[in-house]
């Protein structure tokens, strides 16, 4: 991997958060996950930001209230649109707690993710263009979705849950000449008072994920969650295994996140 790494120009390696061939620059600091321990990942370049997003979604219309903070934690419509997202459709859930393995209330918890084409509501991302797939050939038109609300937030209760119904996203190429593409995942920033702003991706398994064989191909090829600045323990928790569940036909996954004074 280190080869291919090299390959890769130093503009790609810092845009993606990775200050060298191995080395990830890690937001804050690594995060404790009661019994095991979980690596933080970088920001990277799609945050939403006031002025970034192609499609300004936004349900709050205060315009005081940040863009990132104007969403629900539903991501699979966005109200005023008769529609709903492409893609298949999955909760994610889990509990915020300390390293005491307390829970942690009253926490924000913000997402960001690709839509079903693996495309951003990023102005950074207009300029990608559509690639064909490594495995047919077949190009993919990476589009944005109308119906996908591409950034949602929740607070935690008071027992540290938090929740999103959302949709796997596409993978993307990050560099086509280093054959790097993405593989799904979900950026999350936990803001909790008294604690460090903490920022982590979630990958995607299961039998029951659309082409679970592939992505987890890409996982194990991914320089951002294989980086050596996170354990082999700690790469696991940011995979996470998604079953059917009994509310419905979404997929729910487990996803607890311990942070650290």
């Amino acid at each position: 991997m280190k080869n291919k790494t090299r390959n890769m120009s130093r503009r790609k390696l810092f845009q993606w958060g990775l200050g060298t061939a191995s080395t990830l620059v890690v937001s804050h600091s690594v995060a404790k996950v009661c019994g095991a321990e979980t690596g933080a990942q970088g920001l990277g370049p799609f945050f939403p930001r006031p002025d970034t997003p192609v499609d300004p979604i936004k349900e709050n219309p205060d315009g005081s209230v940040p863009i990132f903070l104007s969403n629900d934690n539903d991501l699979t419509f966005v109200r005023g649109r008769k529609g709903t997202a492409s893609g298949q459709q999955v909760i994610v859930r889990g509990v915020l707690r300390n390293e005491n393995c307390e829970p942690i209330s009253g926490a924000t918890i913000i997402i960001w993710q690709a839509s079903e084409s693996g495309r951003y509501n990023h102005k950074g991302d207009s300029a990608n263009s559509d690639f064909k797939d490594p495995r047919s050939g077949k190009l993919i038109k990476r589009t944005l979705d109308p119906f996908f609300q591409s950034w949602g937030q929740t607070t935690t209760n008071e027992h540290g849950e938090y929740e999103f119904k959302t949709i796997v996203p596409g993978f993307y190429p990050a560099d086509l000449n280093a054959g790097w593409y993405r593989p799904p995942h979900i950026h999350f920033m936990v803001s909790a008072t008294g604690y460090p702003q903490f920022v982590t991706q979630m990958y995607f398994e299961g039998e029951a994920i659309a082409d679970n064989a592939f992505i987890q191909e890409l996982n194990e090829k991914d320089f951002l969650l294989q980086t050596n600045s996170i354990t082999p323990a700690q790469r696991k928790e940011l995979v996470v295994s998604f079953d059917s569940g009994l509310r419905g036909k979404e997929l729910i996954g487990q996803f607890d996140i311990t942070i650290k004074r």
